[in-house]
């Protein structure tokens, strides 16, 4: 339906890793450019081994590498891909696409960037109420991380979190009143390095000290809020000022 009132000059900006998408692009009566993280495109725009380009006829040029982004995740250089497509189709210069990319910053409690001290970088993904969530955020850290979980219980089941950590995290610390079921769900699947902490300060305290140069504290609880806190708003803004406070 949002593509319908689209004239031959108009564009639509598509996700080629989508089997349907793909397809439905073909329909179309308008240009269609594709994004893609898992195929090197011949035409479109596509992220491949840390860095992003844009190619047109099988000539690729790249437009940025990601760790110039202040972004995390695969998820988030589709994000960037999209943006990119839509630049292009709108006129804007290459020069003007890379200074918005490297200016942008994660929105708020979404595995967003907060401080790093003695080389341990701190991230509030407050947002990662539910386990899928917060998987996304796992995912995305590229550092050993430290994760800070549990609150709320909302009768999720653990699992494929647990799973998703995959050597990627080194340590789990847990609050709130989720934590015994979190933590016997990471015993089953034999996770053992776990610890308790009586609240978000406590948390980050251990965290930090769990921590070296060179990791990441992750605040991604795969746990609504309620109880200890206001929202997911509060615990984020809390969590930042905790990070904030060790020297």
């Amino acid at each position: 339906s949002i593509t319908k009132n689209q004239e031959p000059l108009d564009t639509c900006v598509l996700n080629y890793d989508d089997a349907v998408l793909r397809e439905f692009g073909n329909t179309l009566g308008c240009q269609v450019v594709y994004f893609s993280s898992r195929t090197t495109l011949q035409d479109g725009v596509y992220y491949e081994d840390g860095s992003i380009y844009k190619a047109a006829g099988g000539a690729a040029e790249k437009v940025i590498d990601t760790s110039e982004l202040r972004i995390l995740g695969v998820h988030n250089y589709e994000n960037a891909s999209a943006a990119i497509a839509i630049c292009q189709a709108m006129g804007v210069s290459l020069d003007l696409i890379r200074k918005g990319l490297r200016e942008f910053e994660a929105v708020p409690h979404r595995i967003q960037f907060i401080c790093e001290t003695n080389g341990i970088a701190f991230y509030n993904d407050s947002k990662g109420t539910n386990p899928d969530a917060a998987i996304k955020a796992v995912e995305a850290m590229e550092r050993p991380t430290v994760l800070i979980g549990g609150g709320y219980d909302k009768d999720s089941v653990y699992d494929d979190w647990i799973k998703s950590f995959d050597g990627k995290v080194k340590k789990l610390i847990l609050i709130g009143e989720t934590r015994e079921k979190i933590a016997a769900c990471a015993k089953k699947h034999g996770f053992g390095a776990v610890e308790m902490a009586e609240d978000l300060k406590e948390a980050v305290e251990k965290a930090y000290e769990s921590a070296v140069s060179g990791d990441a504290v992750l605040l991604s609880p795969a746990c609504a809020s309620w109880g200890s806190f206001k929202n997911y708003e509060e615990r984020g803004d809390l969590f930042a000022r905790y990070a904030r406070e060790i020297k």
